[in-house]
């Protein structure tokens, strides 16, 4: 089997982003995933793949128009602290910045981008009662929504861990509000308790005799969401278990 040459791929989609610089900013991306794959903790949902740098070669393409004044360096770095730090767990962050930092030395870049949408998201949480009194976590609360519209924007599903009461479904609602504001994207949820039934159920199952396949409480609802929006209408639809 042939193994892909990640640093060619990468040179590539850069060059047909836009950016001048990709040949060099290509290695740095290749060496940052080769040793966050080989340094950071062995986690199932951990993808240092050409899967995930084709993501962010896109973030980065589309993050570089929307600010053509911004140095390429910095455009590539923040995309890649940005799109992969929301998957990491607490005890990889600072490795992985400590690499980020090698490969971008003496670069400090604030988050930038979603200001319609942050300013939403920070007035939904005072309304609602949920400003933290501290300005560090309350700026974390901030930058968890912004994360997971982030991943929603390159990733057909998402998975939030946290402990109970650590705030997971207010993120939800938080973005939820805030896009309606933001974007006047309405967003409907249909939420199932996947303990409430059994496999069968929950997914589906196929008749070994008959061959016919009877629809679960899973299947079902994924199948009518996906019916097309009627014209006009402006929908994010999740399915929440």
């Amino acid at each position: 089997m042939v193994v892909p040459d990640l640093q060619k791929i990468a040179e590539n989609m850069l060059f047909s982003e836009g950016f001048n610089d990709s040949k060099v900013l290509a290695k740095k991306m290749v060496v940052l995933y080769k040793l966050s794959k080989e340094q950071l903790s062995k986690q199932y949902h951990y993808d240092f793949g050409l899967r995930s740098m084709k993501t962010v070669l896109v973030m980065a393409g589309n993050l570089k128009r929307q600010y053509n004044d911004m140095p390429e360096d910095m455009v590539l770095l923040r995309i890649l602290r940005d799109a992969n730090m929301p998957k990491f767990v607490f005890e990889d962050v600072p490795l992985f910045m400590g690499l980020v930092n090698d490969l971008f030395p003496g670069m400090n870049c604030p988050r930038v981008g979603y200001e319609k949408l942050k300013m939403h998201i920070t007035s939904d949480l005072e309304k609602n009662g949920f400003k933290c009194s501290n300005r560090k976590v309350h700026h974390d609360q901030i930058d968890k929504v912004l994360q997971m519209y982030e991943t929603q924007l390159v990733r057909h599903t998402t998975m939030i861990v946290g402990p109970t009461g650590g705030g997971k479904s207010l993120v939800l609602k938080t973005l939820a509000n805030a896009k309606l504001q933001a974007e006047g994207t309405a967003t409907k949820t249909w939420i199932i308790n996947p303990k409430a039934q059994s496999i069968d159920e929950l997914y589906g199952v196929m008749d070994n005799v008959t061959r016919d396949w009877t629809d679960g409480v899973l299947s079902k609802i994924f199948r009518e969401l996906n019916q097309p929006l009627p014209a006009g209408r402006n929908e994010m639809r999740w399915i929440i278990f």
